[in-house]
């Protein structure tokens, strides 16, 4: 089995060679764009320790591309021994304490000129992570979300008595009324302007960051008039967005009410790309092939910006578990596998797999028939991935 560094200097200059099992394969490369039935599959010992030790040799080692030497950014994860939401040590010691979280959110509300009276407070650890949230409520009925590991706001939610009254008018039990008075809708431009409006006064600068998408009445349909919106913006590196550094604006048209605003901003390393399209294929494929003995229906490749995550390795490492989780219905919770993994945003060859539909059943279809490999643009090492179409469905 090659390791990375022979693949790449084998695919260096000369026409990829995709090994016969895979000469069905279509590849398709597109141009650049922006979660039941058990099974067990049943693989010879031998082959399994073999795949494993692979498998982990090439996510983890490191990589070389033309005459330079990148670090290795992969690290193996660490399983969390215990999967839960309650506030640990492990997590106190991790995230700032309530009383720097309620600082943060009474300056941030004293900013932007809103209520910072606080009268309550509901905070919450994430389950698959020792990140905490710290939530707090405002005298007129706003909720004030604080990032405990970033210091930072997250998001801020309208619970007051004015929102209850908008959907008094809007709603009837869940439907929508009819005759309803055109104070309670407004334009796209207009919902546009007073998003922009709230970024300012969040204290975003113009022009920082550009709309990705548009949400008209709780949709995904971009309506040129509409009662509620959700506004998304993201920062752009190049022709790419980075999804994870954005903000996103819920607003009613009555009266202009702000209903929800969330940001998030993590990192983006901005990597340089020294991996063609052609090696991160024959990367994923070498790997996939150890994996998964399925013919090969269909390829695509594209950069993307992703976050670094564990699917990958879980895969590569225990398919079974990885796969049972996603398709067992009810699967306890206390049996489920996460890993700790840092906060990385790299630039990523995202390489999808499609499969020959061969397989018994819908369930095991829409679980194990496709895959996609993040594949880093640097270092050519797989930084995670995900099930299902990733360069579509992104």
């Amino acid at each position: 089995m090659k390791d990375i560094e022979e693949i790449l200097k084998n695919s260096k200059n000369k026409k990829m060679n995709i090994p016969n099992s895979f000469t069905n394969t279509i590849l398709n490369f597109s141009p650049n764009t922006i979660e039941r039935e058990n099974w067990i599959m049943k693989f010879n010992i031998k082959r399994k320790v073999a795949t494993v030790a692979i498998s982990v040799f090439l996510l983890s080692s490191v990589a070389y591309a033309t005459t330079k030497v990148y670090e290795k950014i992969w690290n193996e994860p660490e399983k969390m021994d215990i999967v839960t939401d309650v506030l640990t040590p492990e997590a106190v010691k991790e995230n700032i304490s309530e009383e720097d979280a309620k600082q943060i959110a009474i300056n941030k509300l004293n900013e932007i000129e809103f209520n910072s009276n606080l009268v309550s407070t509901n905070h919450h650890k994430e389950v698959d992570s020792n990140k905490i949230m710290y939530r707090f409520k405002t005298e007129d009925d706003y909720v004030i979300s604080i990032d405990g590991k970033k210091a930072e706001l997250f998001d801020i939610w309208n619970e007051s008595q004015k929102v209850k009254e908008i959907n008094n008018e809007l709603f009837d039990n869940l439907k929508l009324r009819k005759d309803i008075s055109e104070e309670y809708f407004m334009s796209k431009e207009e919902a546009i302007n007073s998003a922009n409006e709230y970024c300012k006064l969040f204290g975003f600068k113009e022009g920082e960051y550009e709309i990705t998408e548009i949400r008209t009445n709780a949709g995904v349909e971009e309506l040129e008039t509409g009662y509620e919106f959700e506004i998304h913006y993201n920062k752009k590196y190049g022709d790419t967005y980075n999804p994870y550094e954005y903000i996103i604006v819920n607003l009613y048209a009555k009266d202009k009410t702000l209903y929800m605003f969330r940001t998030e901003n993590i990192p983006y390393d901005n990597n340089p790309v020294e991996i063609t399209k052609e090696q991160a294929l024959e990367i994923a494929l070498q790997v996939d092939k150890q994996i998964e003995d399925t013919e090969i229906e269909l390829t695509k490749v594209e950069q993307m910006i992703v976050k670094m995550n564990a699917k990958a390795y879980y895969r590569l490492n225990d398919k079974e578990k990885f796969y049972a989780e996603m398709s067992t219905v009810d699967y306890p919770n206390e049996e489920r596998i996460y890993f700790q993994m840092q906060d990385r945003i790299r630039n990523a060859w995202v390489v999808y797999i499609d499969y020959v539909d061969n397989w018994p059943d819908i369930v095991t279809r829409v679980v194990r028939g496709q895959f996609s490999y993040f594949i880093d643009c640097t270092t050519g090492e797989i930084i995670g991935g995900d099930t299902g179409d990733y360069i579509e469905y992104r």
